[in-house]
């Protein structure tokens, strides 16, 4: 298994279809059918794939600074984690 980190400005045609493929195996009828995220475009992302260079799983990250009683935090949030039921 080889693990990748990959900004969202550098997937291409052929990774959006794959992540398309396995978001929507993943969450089924409630995931968009038109992106490659479900609220939040992710920074960056994680990714899996198997030794036949197939894509096994994935989770998006986003950093942000949020509001916590008038004090500015730092927040990483896990979006749209998954992996392929195979």
């Amino acid at each position: 298994m080889k693990i990748e980190t990959i900004y969202d400005y550098e997937i291409n045609d052929s990774l959006r279809a794959k992540l398309q493929y396995l978001l929507t195996e993943c969450f089924t009828e409630d995931y968009p059918k038109e992106r490659i995220y479900f609220k939040q475009l992710p920074h960056f992302r994680f990714i899996a794939t198997d030794d036949k260079n197939e894509l096994v799983g994935q989770v998006g990250l986003d950093y942000r600074i949020m509001n916590l009683n008038g004090k500015p935090i730092r927040v990483l949030g896990i979006i749209d984690l998954c992996v392929s039921k195979n």
